[in-house]
């Protein structure tokens, strides 16, 4: 299962108050004065841990040697703490120079204002040339670009080799339909019925969100609208739900009951499933978990016209509040960030697989590394033209209808609801939370 849902669970926060972020610097508010005269002051907050926290600080040090003019002042939080916070201070026009944005909040924050217009400076103070033209499309909002990608990741079918070789299964190279991945559960199931517990082929793929998303682009349907709605039917949907309904009604993909008993852990990451759909960067997770080193990566299954039309998706990105009294120097430092090579070693893949080129080519991996086979594996998606959609670009809502689906999907997994009443509830629900 992709999880995203937690990125709009803490819109409701947004009118509580500001919560104090535990900061490495001064907080965040917007831009600073002058310094000592000559010095410009900024500051930038951004989610995550202690450990992004000494990356970032290292990152600022090396910003400050390179641009003596510029002092930054910096601050981070967990994530639902990030967000009040930058909820907060964007409904009183004061969020930092710089911030980190995540994908699920770009509309929202971009198209009420609260974001700095970047192109402008793109070009000049910020260099776009070696990153992917679908990457820069993913930042922009109405045409203007408001965002930049530290890094990236795409969807990938996971499988274990050795469990799947133990029952017989050989991997095909790659998946000619999603209906060919359909045959594969139930081959798999079929094959693991008689271990204890019973090795399935996967979960059912048509409970993913975000593999909807994938199979419409593949169909030549952009899921959403420009001014933020659906574009999508309900017939669309009811479609990619009878892509399994021959496997679910045989059993055949991982039952929903035994989903339940194992969470937070994942069947795949559980032994308990051949194959599972999920980011790339979850690699590290799924090894980690399973206690398997040889997890392998490949390719969605195709579309009617042959092609993957997969998308490369922002880990996070990187905007400067519309506010900023320094537009040149935020650009500057957003530049600084996703491009520098001297810090390919101090972040490593820590903000996701770097989304500039430069910044990848400086990188030292060690081969076999958790980021060196995910780099591989996306550099080998770009090499065969695998990467050629633009990642949709989520609506206001988009988490609590991501949610939505997910519990309702559940729900129609143990069989008490027809396809019509999902997609029926589902546009309901969907209705009411995009204010349609």
């Amino acid at each position: 299962m992709l999880a995203r849902g937690r990125s709009m669970r803490v819109f409701a926060l947004a009118t509580t108050a500001s919560l104090a972020l535990v900061a490495c610097g001064e907080g965040s508010g917007g831009s600073g004065g002058e310094g000592d005269g000559s010095t410009v002051t900024l500051t930038i907050q951004w989610w995550g841990n202690d450990d992004r926290a000494s990356r970032y600080e290292a990152a600022i040090d090396a910003f400050h040697i390179a641009n003596p003019g510029i002092k930054v002042n910096t601050g981070f939080a967990a994530w639902p703490d990030y967000w009040t916070a930058r909820n907060t201070e964007a409904a009183g026009g004061a969020l930092p120079d710089v911030l980190q944005m995540d994908t699920s909040y770009l509309r929202q924050y971009a198209g009420t204002g609260r974001l700095l217009d970047l192109t402008p400076y793109a070009g000049e103070e910020l260099d776009l040339s070696g990153f992917d033209e679908t990457l820069v499309e993913a930042g922009k909002v109405d045409g203007r670009l408001y965002a930049v990608a530290t890094g990236t990741n795409t969807l990938a079918l996971f499988y274990n080799p050795a469990l799947l070789a133990e029952l017989g299964i050989e991997m095909p190279e790659d998946f000619a339909s999603w209906e060919a991945y359909a045959e594969l559960i139930a081959a798999v199931s079929e094959a693991g019925a008689g271990r204890d517990p019973a090795v399935y082929g996967g979960a059912d793929p048509t409970g993913t969100f975000w593999l909807f998303l994938q199979w419409l682009i593949q169909r030549g349907t952009e899921p959403f609208t420009e001014d933020g709605g659906l574009n999508f039917t309900r017939e669309q949907m009811a479609e990619w739900l009878e892509l399994t309904a021959d496997a679910r009604e045989a059993g055949a993909v991982f039952p929903a009951e035994r989903l339940v008993q194992l969470e937070p852990v994942s069947p795949f990451s559980a032994v308990e499933s051949g194959t599972e759909f999920h980011w790339d960067n979850f690699l590290a997770s799924y090894v980690g978990e399973s206690g398997v080193k040889d997890l392998e990566l490949m390719p969605v299954p195709s579309g009617p016209d042959g092609a993957k039309h997969q998308f490369f998706k922002p880990t996070m990105q990187l905007a400067a509040g519309a506010g900023t009294e320094h537009p040149e120097e935020a650009a500057r430092l957003i530049d600084f960030l996703v491009n520098s090579p001297q810090l390919a070693e101090v972040f490593g893949a820590n903000l996701g697989v770097p989304a500039s080129r430069p910044r990848r080519e400086a990188m030292s991996l060690l081969d076999g590394s958790m980021d060196a086979r995910i780099m591989d594996y996306e550099t080998s998606l770009t090499a065969a033209g695998h990467v050629s959609a633009v990642a949709p670009l989520p609506v206001e809502g988009f988490g609590a209808i991501e949610e939505e689906y997910r519990t309702l999907h559940q729900e129609f997994s143990y069989g008490g609801m027809s396809t019509e009443e999902f997609t029926d509830r589902w546009f309901t629900e969907a209705e009411n939370h995009l204010g349609g």
